[in-house]
């Protein structure tokens, strides 16, 4: 959106604000509806009408022109400052320069991603501000369809036709067990049929990684028995080691956790995709501002590198 489309939404969400600082700038009609791009007459209606609709005398004459009086010049600073904070406003909307970008992420995310991906980007766009929420997948997914949320960082993505996603990298699931487990040193894939009768190590409801759980587990016809639910996927990996149970989790980039063994799961759907998610009609009532587009473009170039490397 250029410049001059956004002075004319500022002008048309407060066109009276505008001809009282025009009057007050010129002290002139014909001159303050030229700069306004009004007829002089329409001008003077529109400032007899206020002054009629507020019961205050704003503008008074003063020979060929005009000058604000006593009570209009108390006025014109609250004019002036409501006028700037609407321009601004404007200019989160309509510039990829100076907008706002609501992002919510997964926790797992929160270490090292977002931080490399902001990091970069404020580099060349130091006038975007973020909202950041951190949360678990289900509510991620919430936020950005009910307009709390620009972008979401998440998995696995949504099927929801309310959101578009892309996929930014996808992540193995593995069996995590302990590294003194019978399975240990198998070297092949694993049914979760041969883990039937163990307890597990979860992920709380609503996280992503339990999602992926379940549907593995309702694949193989399994009723897991829970150990233990946790909070993340860091927390879980280390009950594993602990020897409490076994688990499905995405592979570690940097190698399977000391005291654990990952094992390749014989479902050929058992993977984690990871990606960025936005409202499928715009994250604005059908209208994406640019610096939205601008950082989901980053995302998009730049996710695919950081992610892999980052996740654990």
């Amino acid at each position: 959106m250029e410049p001059e489309d956004a002075d004319r939404i500022t002008r048309l969400l407060a066109p009276r604000l505008h001809m009282l600082a025009a009057l007050a700038r010129t002290e002139h009609v014909t001159r303050a509806a030229e700069s306004l791009g009004m007829p002089q007459p329409t001008l003077s209606r529109a400032i007899a009408r206020l002054q009629e609709d507020t019961g205050l005398t704003l503008v008074e004459r003063t020979g060929r022109g005009v000058r604000l009086t006593r009570t209009g010049r108390l006025l014109l600073p609250h004019v002036e400052r409501a006028l700037a904070d609407l321009a601004r406003g404007v200019g989160e909307i309509t510039d990829a320069g100076q907008g706002r970008v609501g992002l919510t992420f997964l926790p797992t995310l929160g270490v090292e991603v977002v931080p490399a991906l902001l990091r970069d980007f404020r580099r060349a766009h130091p006038g975007v501000r973020f909202t950041l929420v951190q949360e678990p997948w289900a509510d991620s997914l919430h936020r950005v369809a009910e307009g709390g949320a620009d972008l979401a960082l998440t998995s696995p993505l949504p099927a929801d036709p309310r959101l578009a996603s892309t996929v930014l990298h996808t992540q193995a699931l593995r069996l995590v067990v302990p590294e003194h487990h019978r399975l240990a040193a198998a070297d092949r894939e694993i049914a979760l049929a041969e883990v039937a009768a163990e307890e597990f190590v979860l992920l709380k409801p609503g996280r992503g990684v339990r999602h992926l759980t379940d549907l593995i587990t309702d694949r193989a016809a399994l009723t897991p028995e829970v150990a233990f639910e946790a909070d993340d996927i860091a927390t879980a990996r280390g009950l594993v080691g602990a020897g409490l149970g076994v688990s499905v989790l995405p592979a570690r980039p940097r190698g399977p956790l000391p005291g654990t063994v990952e094992l390749a799961l014989a479902d050929p759907d058992a993977v984690r995709p990871i990606g960025v998610v936005h409202a499928a009609g715009g994250s604005g009532g059908g209208y994406t501002p640019p610096a939205v587009a601008t950082f989901l473009d980053h995302v998009r170039r730049h996710g695919p590198r950081l992610i892999p490397d980052l996740t654990g």
